[in-house]
């Protein structure tokens, strides 16, 4: 043997590998694919050349010189770039495919890493151990390509078996090196025949390979795997590290200890490796740092919103159903039902695609009510190691997979159902629940948003019915004054012939008011204008004579320039005598109530001016047109100057208030008289046309 080694066996070995890389890089330029892999195999072969001559010429070990720690590294930096450039994407260039943050980021630290193992700061056995880390970094990336291969695997097989056998060797020496602080000569002289005996599986996968570059998903299983395999090789690498530093300082119980604490470090690893809530632990932050998610998120959200503003919530027959769709549209789910608990009963609100809810299915409920009442805990009856499910759902006949909560004010409102055929399942994962969970508190709070609405629709109808009552009331207080002031002129003027007329005149108008009024009750539709000439002085000289003259003060007409307007004149007349009777009850029976009609640039201007009470700044900004507030207690319904308002600005027009308290007040009515007459024209032509 020691002929052998003294006859330079151990540099035939490094010789025959130096002749079978030079063959591997001439085969490789035969070939014809031109991509990153290629290039990068080229640099391999080229970088091995140069590693097996050196040690054929030197008698160096390795990392014991600077030109050793050198070619090692380059040669380690080559495999590495290879491997992730082959898991990386075919499309990119060279110089792209150096652009990337990993890659420049590998060349960087191990150019780093040979300037210090190679400035003797380090000791032997630290050389080693980082060395050592490189080879673990090259086993769990050779793991990924095979995993990745897909389809390819057949192809990629002998590649890998190579180099993984060749990385393998490697990791031995170094592990046995960093224990004992020194190269074992008779494992390094192998090193050579090594290398050089895995190389023809590398020629057969060079045959086999049609194109480089493996463009596959990458699982989160094989990352899973992978890191596994990376952390289990760190984790070694440390034991080694730890058990040469006890054996070192240890004394005579050194391989007591050391013994030990190696056999108890492999099993803790063992353990941590067969932990399956480790393995969950470690899967859930990989696919939530390294993977990009399930769902297009920004796609679904929009869908979703669009979806929901399309919702009608008026349709009370249909919107559960729309939400429903949409819930289940968020996954791409067809079968589910909406159901809200009231008191002890369970109802159906909607139903997609799926018959009514079984005794089973109401059974589970009610368990599901009883046991998550106070969680927002959504629940995959498919996990079958749920404790729920296996408690409540194994024996039941279901058409149901996940059960998703509905929370309002803390307490649980009702639930959504959903399923799916076996093959469009989804597991309810982190991921999935975490979106879901997003997704349900948007729809839940439309969907509460709906049931507010419908609360609110029923009570709206009731003010409806209220204000309607109201401006009933208020006509009906309207005829009654007509009817009162008949009545107090029938002793006197029972036997005048003009007095019968003009009661029977008035009889008539409030059978009109009356019918019309009745009308709009019977039909509910608003009422229609019928619009007409007026004589504006005219139509006050009438209010006054005929409504407003039953109550002191009598009101007095000045009429500095009449004027005709085309305007609904029973609707004019309403709103003129709520503000002169607001005006009368407003003054003492000896005080004055003035009602001036003229006309200022273009515009009828009509002013009600009173000599009452008064009112301050703050009630005309914050009460006086305000609907149902009323100072007159039982006698008002707080809706004439609100009404007033509200006609004039329909017509365009402005009503303004004057008033101190005490000193009495002007209201002065401002409507235009020229697109009045305009709207007229408009009209009087078009039937003309007609």
């Amino acid at each position: 043997m020691d002929n052998l080694l003294s006859f330079g066996l151990d540099k035939i070995g490094f010789i025959l590998a130096a002749v079978a890389y030079l063959f591997f890089f001439g085969l490789l330029l035969t070939t014809q694919v031109r991509n990153n892999p290629k290039y990068l195999l080229l640099a391999l072969s080229v970088t091995s050349f140069c590693w097996a001559g050196y040690y054929s010429w030197s008698a160096a070990l390795p990392f014991t010189t600077p030109g050793s720690h050198i070619i090692e590294n380059s040669k380690n930096a080559m495999l590495l770039l290879f491997l992730l450039a082959a898991l990386s994407s075919a499309g990119k260039t060279l110089s792209q495919f150096f652009r990337l943050p990993h890659v420049y980021g590998l060349l960087i630290a191990i150019s780093g890493w040979t300037l210090v193992s190679a400035s003797s700061l380090l000791s032997a056995s630290n050389v080693f151990t980082g060395n050592l880390a490189i080879c673990i970094l090259q086993l769990a990336l050779l793991e990924a390509l095979y995993r990745r291969s897909g389809d390819a695997k057949w192809q990629y097989k002998p590649l890998v078996l190579a180099l993984t056998v060749t990385t393998l060797y490697d990791f031995a020496l170094l592990a046995e090196s960093a224990l004992f602080g020194r190269i074992d000569d008779q494992i390094w002289f192998a090193r050579g025949y090594v290398y050089c005996a895995m190389l023809p599986l590398m020629v057969i996968a060079v045959r086999r390979i049609k194109a480089w570059g493996i463009n596959v998903y990458i699982s989160r299983d094989i990352v899973l795997q992978s890191s596994l395999v990376l952390g289990a090789g760190v984790y070694l690498c440390l034991l080694a590290v730890t058990g040469f530093y006890i054996r070192y300082f240890g004394g005579d119980w050194s391989n007591l200890i050391q013994a030990t604490f190696l056999i108890l470090g492999i099993a803790t690893l063992v353990l941590l490796m067969l932990s399956g809530a480790l393995r969950r632990k470690l899967k859930v932050f990989i696919e939530k740092h390294f993977f990009a998610n399930k769902f297009d998120y920004r796609e679904k959200w929009l869908l979703l919103t669009r979806t929901l503003q399309k919702i009608d919530i008026t349709q009370a027959d249909d919107h559960y159903k729309s939400l429903l769709q949409a819930w289940l549209d968020s996954i791409g789910y067809s079968r589910g039902a909406i159901i809200r608990f009231k008191a002890t009963s369970i109802n159906t609100l909607a139903l997609l695609q799926r018959p009514q809810l079984t005794a089973d299915e109401h059974e589970l409920i009610s368990a599901y009510q009883q046991h998550f009442a106070n969680r927002s805990w959504l629940l995959d009856l498919s996990d079958n190691t749920d404790p729920f499910v296996q408690q409540n759902a194994a024996t039941k006949l279901l058409d149901i997979q996940l059960i998703i909560p509905i929370h309002t004010k803390g307490k649980l409102w009702g639930l959504c159902l959903m399923n799916a055929p076996k093959v469009n399942r989804l597991t309810l994962n982190w991921e999935l629940r975490d979106y879901l969970g997003l997704v349900s508190e948007q729809i839940s709070s439309q969907l509460l948003l709906m049931q507010a609405s419908q609360t609110l629709s029923e009570n709206a109808q009731f003010i409806a019915f209220s204000r309607m009552s109201a401006f009933v009331v208020h006509d009906l207080k309207n005829v009654k004054a007509q009817i009162d002031l008949i009545l107090k002129n029938a002793d006197k003027h029972r036997n005048n012939p003009e007095f019968i007329d003009d009661s029977f005149s008035t009889l008539a108008a409030m059978q009109q008011r009356l019918q019309k009024m009745l009308s709009q009750l019977t039909n509910k539709r608003p009422d229609q204008q019928t619009n007409s000439y007026v004589s504006v002085g005219q139509l006050v000289q009438d209010v006054i004579v005929n409504r407003c003259a039953v109550r002191k003060p009598v009101p007095t007409l000045h009429i500095e320039k009449d004027c005709s307007i085309f305007i609904d004149k029973d609707r004019f007349s309403s709103v003129l005598f709520h503000l002169i009777d607001n005006a009368q009850h407003a003054t003492e029976s000896n005080g004055k109530v003035t009602v001036t009609v003229t006309e200022n640039n273009g515009l009828l201007q009509l002013t009600i001016a009173d000599t009452g009470c008064g009112m301050s700044e703050e009630f005309i900004q914050n009460r006086l047109f305000k609907a149902f507030d009323s100072t007159k207690g039982n006698a008002g319904m707080g809706i004439g100057a609100h009404d007033a308002l509200h006609f004039v600005e329909q017509q365009a027009g402005q009503l303004t208030v004057s008033s101190l308290p005490g000193q009495g007040s002007t209201f002065t009515l401002q409507l235009p008289l020229k697109s009045s007459l305009s709207f007229a024209e408009q009209t009087e032509t078009a039937i003309q046309g007609t």
